[in-house]
């Protein structure tokens, strides 16, 4: 009975040292160890399928954007990825009525940051405002959403403005309204409302996306506004209202489905995604233009069930090329260069032609090499011949990009038939009407059919590689 008892007198003494341990550890250990707040790493490496930079600031699913917060022609910014004192102090200065402020406050933080559109924006609303009685106009764009896209559109917006400026018409200058869409169909649709019942906005210059374009485009039609969109090149667009100074996709498919037909190219398989109307109306396009001359397989990568290298090896003895029509989504775009790459891969490439979602340097960086010697249907390369590529690339430090120069023309157009008696009807008719020559452009005449479409065909370009590990990519013109 005694060794009884001894024994489970040891084993309640060697329970009750452990339970004080696991409570200083608790109480007390535990909690110097992770004090530092410094997050548990995962194990496992994280896969991203974005193109692009992180998360901008002001995404949506971040942080939630109310409507007024989606406009600014000066009280406050919507990029939020920099900090500028002097912008800080011309945003207050502007929302005060004070436009003097304002104005020199702006100018200084250009300086600091030249090829900054936002704030040129604001310096030259300052500037229209100090003058009284400015013209008014909204530009829609991506910004959070696809700020590379809205700053690119809106340097064309920016430097279109300070020429118009510069002079006026009787002393009266010109505002812009920058208009955040996030890219998104139903935001496109309640901004639109916001500014058709903006009875001083005469016009507007956007949207990016085609089907926000077409969400916002029953608004505009609905009140009589006119739209010009830079970058929208959807055939499904149409309407009193609407015009564009991009060429459309049906001439862009037409364009790629002639070089292919002349290139000997017979059957080709055509890369798409079914939920955009971008790539959907490409490829209509392109299947329209080639089939009566050749055989198209279609492929839509928007499927859970699409693999890139599977498809291309299955289909390597069929095609003799391949057509690739992404949108702009991230996850397509990384798709269509997983694609070129698998075609590389193989023993017997294939030639690769596309649409103009990949034109862009900084996008084809991703891929392993595969999209050298990509043909693209595109709807503007800076020629040296134009006096606006020098002109444009002197101003914002560097080589614009195609949505830079056709929001330049869009701004263009609507500078050229303002009035001193202007007014939404007097813009749209006289945008029906007008004609502008190259020395007012970026480069090639605007004349609007009347599908307000502009009178101008794509450009074919191929890409290069600009160095030999395939880490940066150039364009040439294809001249034949």
């Amino acid at each position: 009975m005694d060794k009884t008892l001894k024994i489970i007198l040891a084993t309640l003494s060697t329970i009750g040292t452990l339970a004080i341990i696991v409570i200083l550890w608790e109480l007390a250990v535990k909690p110097l160890l992770i004090s530092n707040n410094d997050p548990i790493p995962d194990p496992s490496p994280t896969i991203t399928s974005s193109p692009t930079s992180s998360p901008s600031p002001t995404d949506p699913s971040l942080t939630e954007i109310t409507l007024n917060e989606r406009f600014s022609n000066g009280d406050h910014r919507l990029f939020t990825n920099s900090n500028n004192s002097n912008v800080e102090q011309g945003i207050a200065a502007f929302k005060a009525g004070n436009y003097d402020e304002a104005y020199q406050q702006f100018s200084e933080a250009i300086k600091i940051v030249p090829n900054d559109p936002e704030i040129q924006i604001y310096l030259n609303n300052s500037q229209a405002r100090k003058a009284g009685n400015p013209f008014t106009l909204a530009a829609v764009a991506p910004v959070d959403e696809k700020p590379t896209n809205a700053e690119e559109m809106l340097r064309g917006v920016a430097q279109a403005q300070t020429q118009f400026n510069q002079q006026g018409i009787n002393g009266r200058l010109l505002e812009i309204v920058i208009v955040n869409d996030s890219n998104d169909p139903t935001y496109a649709q309640q901004v639109a409302k916001k500014i058709v019942d903006n009875n001083n906005i005469l016009g507007v210059i956007g949207h990016n996306s085609s089907s926000a374009t077409a969400e916002g485009l029953k608004e505009y039609e609905t009140a009589g506004i006119a739209m010009i969109s830079p970058t929208s090149t959807s055939t499904s667009l149409s309407g009193n209202v609407f015009f564009r100074t991009v060429p459309s996709d049906a001439k862009a498919g037409q364009f790629l489905a002639r070089y292919a037909i002349q290139n000997n190219i017979s059957n080709v398989a055509v890369f798409y995604t079914s939920t955009s109307n971008y790539s959907q109306s490409l490829k209509d396009a392109f299947v329209n233009g080639f089939q009566l001359l050749g055989s198209t397989t279609v492929i839509d990568m928007s499927l859970p069930s699409f693999n890139p290298k599977n498809t291309v090896e299955n289909l390597q003895n069929q095609v003799d090329a391949f057509v690739i029509f992404p949108d702009t989504d991230n996850k397509i775009i990384n798709l269509a260069l997983q694609v070129a790459d698998a075609n590389a891969n193989v023993g017997n490439p294939k030639k690769l032609l596309g649409g103009d979602a990949l034109y862009n340097p900084a996008t084809l960086k991703l891929s392993q090499g595969g999209v050298k010697d990509l043909v693209l249907a595109v709807p503007w390369f800076a020629k040296n011949t134009y006096p606006y590529t020098n002109l444009a690339a002197k101003r914002w430090g560097g080589r614009v990009s195609w949505r830079t120069a056709t929001s330049y023309d869009a701004t263009k157009a609507f500078t050229k038939v303002l009035s001193e008696n202007a007014t939404r009807n007097r813009v749209l008719t006289n945008l029906q009407q007008t004609e502008l020559s190259p020395d007012e452009t970026s480069g090639e005449p605007i004349q609007f059919l009347k599908s307000g479409d502009r009178n101008t065909d794509p450009l074919l370009v191929r890409v290069i590689p600009k160095s030999s590990n395939f880490a940066e990519y150039d364009f040439e013109i294809i001249n034949d």
